[in-house]
């Protein structure tokens, strides 16, 4: 609800500030929902206890003399079963793992069978081989993810194995090692003591739930009461949203089969998010001598929250006084007294009741239901994703090298580079910055810097902090040994969102777990911070000057490409006859988009600018949220035939038309200014149906008319802005970008 323009804007207090542990928990609760990567971690410590334990019993129970090495090469068999498997169902995770397995065997195999032998020239044979090895791993990146996941574990085991240097029949030994880790952290993590990522996602929208529930009561005090309702209210469901993310993500990788009721009611607590922020906004200023509309609203307001906090209850007295509210809130936004801003702001506010009461009556039959729902056997399964050819067409239409292969070139000359150093220099630990190379190398330059300051930053942190847990508890072994499982837990958690936290975690249990089992000191911790550094600069120098690959030059493309499914879709509603396309798809591409946006800001120091990354994809998301409340809206006015009324239908072509016209402005099919001309011709059809309200047919859709009409004038600016965007010369300026947009323009329907 807007303030009065003579009173300013009341300034909310400062938060103060959570402490640490209540702060953890939030970010665990946003990250991790239902503890499913944390009870991972939680396997994956496990595994690490026991296999040591075993592994040292194994050495000493057949006198193998290899009690650090045997254990050593079990827990990174664990290690790579576990962190290299992101949780899914046990089926899923159990396929994971056995191509794991196969991959580190067949590598293990191989050293055992082919070499390395008793002689010192067999280290340099291990060495280099890492070089075509790290091509490979790379490579693996054409069959995406897991291909990706591959890679790396290929590169720990193969790292790992050049570090313990055994002859022939220690590799053997190593082979057997591998077997007894893999077998355990198999049996550790595919036991049924797991968390529910499927209940995690329920209790997730539960959350969303009471939330918004809370927020329409907020709102129904401020308007009862006449006070200004901040837009800071609406932090609290922006901030569940990511956790609703989260939590589909992984519910969907615990239960395939059940994506689309997933994603069905993942659809209808976003709608139920959009409708409560727009109802919010459609609270208008209550004018002195004018009917007093505040009392129904407010009301209205109340019976939504209380729906939502008891959605199993069906209670019919209440029913019908919500339809009291909303008639009597219908009658006086009618009421001819009221100024034509705040009439039309009341009937935007009749529909987004109606809305929000669809949306809670499909809730509640989804939860009352056995859950998940039935879904539809018969639907298509969705395409694997196709493998990225070893060559594709370039700009020019020669063939050229792919991105993942050309990646695969960078690292296989980063790896030669650090391999050269080791042999010309005698590095006492150069495996570490080969490992670092492999480890921060990524799909673009962008990713690669983010990923080199990173772990650059997060190793030295690590190191120094192991260096003074080793100091002050050296003879306390055990003590260490717990602090080394907790770093690799915390690292498991918090690699997916804080790469940084996850490289410190990373180099303290590095350094404390080298310390345990081979006595390394001081002075091999240091190591491992300077020849980290070196080999992620070593990555990053690779990266920009062989054959780099820049996000930056292929998101121009994708918008436009977005831009223009977008339009095909809104150009198949109503009235336009035919089969419907949804955009809802749209939105999950957008989010893809988004996730990229901290490597486009990076590849900025490397003169490939993106300009403001971030606005860009966040004028998309605007975009795609406005044309969804565009789609809901036709297909209403389809369902309450309209189209029975020529001057409706001529309201909606007209709005459908200058917007139509606005995407190929954007698209570069029409002249700037084309989508201005068309708004005289919206203005004038617009008169004409509100000198019509008083007709009962216009009456009923006149609400939904106005919610169409307000989107329509919505969705042009984030067009105007793109416009901007694609047809501005690089780097993108945002100043260009919002100037585009405040020039949207104006016409009646704003002024009711």
């Amino acid at each position: 609800m807007s303030p009065p323009l003579s009173s300013p804007v009341p300034l909310s207090p400062p938060h103060p500030r959570k402490p640490l542990l209540d702060r953890l928990k939030g970010w665990l609760a946003d990250h991790d929902p239902g503890g499913v990567d944390l009870t991972r971690a939680f396997h994956l410590g496990v595994s690490f206890v026991i296999v040591i334990l075993v592994g040292y019993a194994t050495s000493t129970g057949f006198r193998l003399n290899m009690d650090v090495t045997f254990p050593m090469m079990a827990g990174c068999a664990a290690l790579v079963m576990i962190s290299f498997n992101p949780a899914a169902s046990v089926a899923a995770e159990a396929r994971t793992m056995g191509r794991l397995f196969a991959l580190g065997f067949v590598f293990l195999l191989a050293v055992t069978l082919v070499g390395p032998g008793e002689g010192p020239s067999n280290d340099i044979v291990q060495k280099l081989l890492l070089v075509p090895l790290a091509f490979l791993a790379l490579a693996l990146r054409r069959y995406g993810m897991d291909g990706q996941r591959l890679g790396l574990a290929l590169i720990v085991v193969a790292t790992v194995g050049t570090i313990l240097r055994p002859t022939r029949f220690e590799g053997a030994l190593l082979l057997a090692a591998f077997c007894q880790g893999a077998l355990v952290a198999a049996a550790v993590r595919l036991s049924p003591w797991r968390p529910s990522a499927v209940n995690a996602f329920v209790e997730t929208t539960l959350d969303m739930q009471g939330a918004v529930a809370t927020y329409l009561r907020e709102l129904s005090e401020a308007v009862r009461h006449g006070r200004h309702f901040p837009e800071e209210a609406n932090d609290a469901l922006e901030n569940l949203r990511g956790r609703v993310w989260n939590a589909l993500a992984s519910a969907i990788a615990e239960d395939p089969s059940a994506q689309p009721d997933f994603e069905r009611l993942r659809v209808r607590f976003y709608r139920l998010r959009v409708a409560v922020e727009l109802l919010a906004s459609c609270v208008p200023e209550k004018a002195p001598n004018t009917p007093d509309w505040r009392h129904p609203f407010a009301a209205a307001a109340d019976h939504i929250a209380r729906r939502l906090e008891a959605v199993e209850v069906s209670d019919v007295h209440a029913e019908e006084r919500f339809e009291r509210a909303v008639a009597s809130l219908r009658r006086l936004a009618f009421a001819p007294e009221l100024p034509p801003d705040a009439r039309f702001a009341l009937l935007r506010a009749l529909t987004a009741f109606d809305r929000l009461s669809l949306v809670v009556t499909g809730i509640a039959a989804a939860e009352t239901a056995p859950f998940p729902p039935p879904h539809d056997d018969a639907a298509p399964t969705p395409p694997a994703p196709r493998v990225i050819p070893a060559l594709v067409k370039g700009p020019d239409g020669r063939r050229t090298l792919s991105a993942p292969m050309r990646v695969a070139c960078q690292g296989a000359i980063a790896t030669a580079v650090t391999t050269a150093l080791d042999l010309g220099v005698h590095l006492d630990h150069a495996y570490w910055a080969t490992m670092t190379v492999m480890f921060v190398i990524g799909n673009s330059v962008g990713e690669t810097y983010m990923r080199v300051r990173y772990r650059t930053v997060g190793t030295l942190i690590g190191v120094v902090l192991g260096m003074a847990l080793f100091l002050g508890l050296g003879p306390h072994i055990w003590i260490l040994a717990a602090f080394c499982m907790a770093a690799q837990m915390i690292a498991l958690v918090t690699q997916k969102d804080r790469y940084d936290v996850a490289s410190a975690a990373v180099g303290l249990s590095v350094v404390l777990g080298l310390h345990i089992i081979s006595g390394l000191g001081t002075e091999g911790m240091l190591a491992r911070i300077y020849e980290t550094a070196i080999g992620a600069a070593i990555a990053l120098v690779v990266s920009y000057l062989v054959l780099p690959v820049y996000l930056a030059e292929q998101l121009r493309p994708e918008v436009k490409a977005l831009v223009r499914r977008a339009r095909v879709a809104f150009a198949s509603w109503w009235p336009h006859p035919g089969e419907k396309a949804s955009v809802s798809a749209l939105a999950q591409d957008v989010r893809a988009m988004g996730t990229r946006l901290p490597n486009l800001g990076a590849e900025q120091v490397f003169g490939h600018s993106t300009g403001d990354a971030a606005n860009i994809v966040s004028t998309l998301d605007v975009l795609i949220t406005y044309l969804a409340l565009m789609e809901d809206v036709a297909l209403r006015l389809c369902a309450m035939g309209a189209d029975a009324r020529e001057e409706v239908v001529a309201v909606i072509e007209a709005a459908r038309s200058r917007i139509l016209t606005g995407f190929e402005v954007v698209l570069g099919e029409a002249g700037s200014g084309s989508a201005d001309a068309a708004t005289p011709a919206v203005d004038a059809a617009v008169s004409t149906v509100l000198g019509m309200a008083d007709d009962p047919a216009v009456m009923e859709v006149l609400p939904l008319v106005a919610d169409y009409l307000a989107y329509s004038d919505a969705v042009l600016r984030p067009l105007r802005e793109l416009n901007a965007a694609l047809n501005d010369a690089v780097p993108w300026r945002k100043e260009e970008m919002i100037a585009a947009g405040r020039a949207a323009a104006t016409s009646t329907i704003g002024k009711g």
